[in-house]
């Protein structure tokens, strides 16, 4: 979105929700996108017990120390498992 868009944007938001509310409903939507992509890295880690070998994986871990398998495989599979 360019410059001439977002003006058109704000002044429907404007428009629709008041000046008096519209700095109130700005920051919600900054917390709801923060609280959105917190909730989206705790679903990403790989920390705890792989699922293929069994041993404990630290949160920040690229690979599993006991087989080897990357970070993204061990999510995947637990994904896989707790559905």
């Amino acid at each position: 979105m360019g410059g001439p868009e977002l003006l058109i944007l704000f002044a429907i938001l404007l428009l629709f929700v008041g000046a008096s509310r519209l700095p109130k409903l700005a920051r919600s939507m900054g917390q709801s996108k923060k609280e959105f992509h917190k909730g989206l890295k705790e679903d990403q880690s790989a920390e705890g017990p792989c699922p293929f070998c069994g041993v404990e994986v630290a949160e920040e871990a690229k690979f599993c120390p006991g087989c080897g398998k990357s970070a993204e495989e061990i999510i995947a599979e637990k994904k896989v498992t707790s559905a």
